[in-house]
């Protein structure tokens, strides 16, 4: 199919930054919006939507709060939408779950018709005559071909799992990254013996999941190459770097700088909930009343280097960092729950020469996350290196979306706040 209408803005991915883009974009009179995704609907992470697992981030930073408080999408018309909001106010935690949240996401996206689903991009194209990009996508219900024409893209196809170095080329059901787990609980159930990679969230969170519902699991080990397992910093005078201020100012800093600053911010937006770090040590404390439970295996400054596959799972092999002395650990199955990465998806080969790169092969973003030197491509979730810590929080994405439709507006569609912070960086 091939369509000669004109989009104002084609967004490629619909997760929550491009959905919270298409929730604020409904609101501008006569700007005209194409969103597509491969899935056949919104889903946010479905192989870590362990029950109970919250956000890191507060209600308030939902789709739409930070930028239009007054918006029909936001967390608490949800709520009301629901039947939920007087429940809500009495729970007072108001660190929604990640199924509430998906559930919100969902809700959002079922209101807009600027969202086009099980639609894979498969090229881009731009026509400099008329100054429009030729968008080609894959109709995964029917197999069909379609084209649309837009003047801005904004990619938000997100970031991809990471593996470490020596298990990138290992193809076996028994070593996954994190974000598969759900997919793979009922495959693990019969293994006795798993180990998990990694000191973040996920793999906190997977770690409690498996003390709470695998009591006949034999063994449970829990690595990580990080010193210790340390919480996610959330004093007051740290979220002021969640913020417009502390962007504008990191953006400033001279490349070099900016590395320098980012290895030394993990804590910012790495950690683990504090919450979590204490319910896993009160799990471990409970167990180590019952003389006959196995306590499972946990140890830090431990750096995967090879696994090797053998007759009954897998070998190991790890490096301790601080004492510079190798071992290696068997295990029957491997979790790898190491994180994200940032990635080019092969659709921008087209308009590659449109887009500016930095010398490690990242887009060169500019400050209103556009990523050509037109305003005419943005990017989503893809701003670490160029503007902070703050990339993949969910609570900044309300806030990247007020820059970029400002920008393709070429007025202030939304009002920015400025001076937040009470600190000078």
């Amino acid at each position: 199919m091939q369509t000669n209408k004109v989009f104002d803005i084609i967004g490629i991915g619909i997760g929550p930054f491009n959905l919270g883009l298409a929730a604020l974009a409904n609101a501008i009179p006569g700007l005209s919006c194409l969103f597509m995704d491969n899935n056949p609907s919104f889903q946010w992470h479905p192989g870590l939507m362990l029950e109970g697992a919250r956000l890191q981030v507060p209600f308030l930073a939902d789709l739409v709060t930070l930028a239009d408080p007054s918006s029909k999408f936001s967390y608490l018309c949800f709520l009301k939408a629901m039947n939920r909001l007087t429940r809500f106010a009495i729970h007072e935690n108001y660190y929604p779950t990640r199924k509430e949240y998906n559930q919100y996401c969902r809700w959002v996206a079922a209101q807009l018709p600027s969202l086009r689903f099980s639609r894979a991009c498969i090229g881009i194209n731009y026509n400099e005559q008329n100054k429009l990009y030729t968008v080609t996508a894959g109709n995964t219900t029917n197999d069909t071909i379609e084209t649309f024409h837009g003047k801005h893209l904004v990619i938000g196809t997100g970031t991809i799992p990471a593996r470490p170095a020596c298990a990138q080329k290992i193809q076996n059901p028994f070593v996954f990254h994190s974000g598969d787990y759900l997919f793979k609980t009922e495959q693990l159930k019969p293994i006795k013996d798993i180990t998990i990679i990694g000191s973040g969230q996920s793999a906190a969170e997977i770690f409690q999941h498996l003390l709470t519902t695998r009591p006949d699991l034999e063994k449970l080990h829990w690595f990580t190459r990080s010193a210790r397992f340390f919480p996610m910093e959330y004093s007051k005078l740290s979220l002021e770097m969640s913020s417009p201020d502390y962007i504008e100012y990191f953006f400033n800093l001279q490349p070099q700088q900016k590395k320098n600053v980012l290895a030394g911010q993990d804590r910012l937006y790495k950690g683990i909930n504090f919450s979590l770090i204490n319910e896993i040590y009160d799990l471990l404390y409970m167990r180590s009343l019952d003389e006959n439970a196995y306590l499972p295996h946990i140890a830090t400054s431990c750096e995967l280097n090879s696994i090797e596959k053998s007759k009954t799972g897998f070998n190991l092999g790890f490096m301790h960092k601080e004492t510079a002395k190798g071992f290696t650990h068997t295990t029957t199955a491997v979790i790898l729950a190491t994180g994200y990465q940032q990635h080019a998806p092969a659709f921008l080969e087209g308009i590659r020469h449109i887009i500016g790169w930095t010398e490690d092969g990242h887009y060169n973003i500019r400050r209103n996350y556009s990523i050509d030197n037109h305003n005419t491509v943005f990017a989503q979730n893809a701003d670490l290196k160029s503007h902070g810590f703050n990339s993949a929080d969910l609570g900044l994405g309300a806030y990247r979306n007020l820059e970029i439709l400002n920008a393709i507006a070429g007025k202030a569609c939304f009002d920015n706040e400025a001076n937040v912070a009470f600190q000078f960086f």
